[in-house]
């Protein structure tokens, strides 16, 4: 458990793992988010923020590997999920009200299935949702751009949302440019 910070933040680091990135089993267009994805981390960590690994692992016995340009700091904690959610049969969700969470930062791998699932998990637990685009992909161009419209789109509008009325953080926005990433958005 890290000591409670200053900030309200955190940083969520989703099935960035070796096989996923490189391989026979990658995502195509995960590599290119590597770099993003590795600013995230940086810009956290320089300002002592917390940040969480999650991987999927549906054999504990063998867990996948982190990406070596992504190694987690002692400090760091390492999830492993069995479901998409990082909130699902984890402590996840104690541990960030134990941190005093509100806005949780998510990155990495696919989009439409542990980015959408555990940023609706966060939106749940009443946790503003940042996920920088450069910074996700998923298999599909389609599902990719499905899953973002609905963290950027519609969960604002849900009643009890809180996104809802939130107006954009230039600290969270300004740092990342659009771009044309893996999956031709942007």
């Amino acid at each position: 458990m890290w000591p409670v910070g200053e900030s309200d933040r955190a940083l969520l680091i989703l099935d960035m793992t070796a096989d996923n990135v490189s391989g026979p089993s990658a995502v195509p267009g995960a590599a290119a988010i590597v770099r993003f994805v590795q600013g995230e981390l940086r810009y956290f960590r320089e300002r002592g923020r917390p940040v969480v690994f999650a991987a999927t692992a549906p054999d504990l016995a063998d867990p996948p590997a982190i990406l070596t340009e992504l190694t987690p700091r002692s400090d760091e904690r390492v999830l492993f999920k069995a479901a998409p959610s990082a909130f699902f049969d984890t402590d996840l969700g104690e541990v960030l009200k134990a941190q005093r969470v509100r806005r949780l930062t998510l990155v990495g791998l696919e989009t439409h299935t542990s980015v959408l699932l555990s940023a609706a998990d966060a939106v749940a637990r009443g946790l503003q949702v940042v996920v920088p685009e450069p910074c996700v992909c998923a298999r599909n161009a389609d599902d990719h751009r499905f899953a973002l419209r609905q963290i950027r789109d519609v969960w604002p509008l849900w009643p009890n949302s809180p996104l809802a009325g939130a107006v954009g953080d230039p600290d969270e926005t300004g740092r990342l440019r659009r771009h044309d990433g893996p999956n031709g958005s942007g």
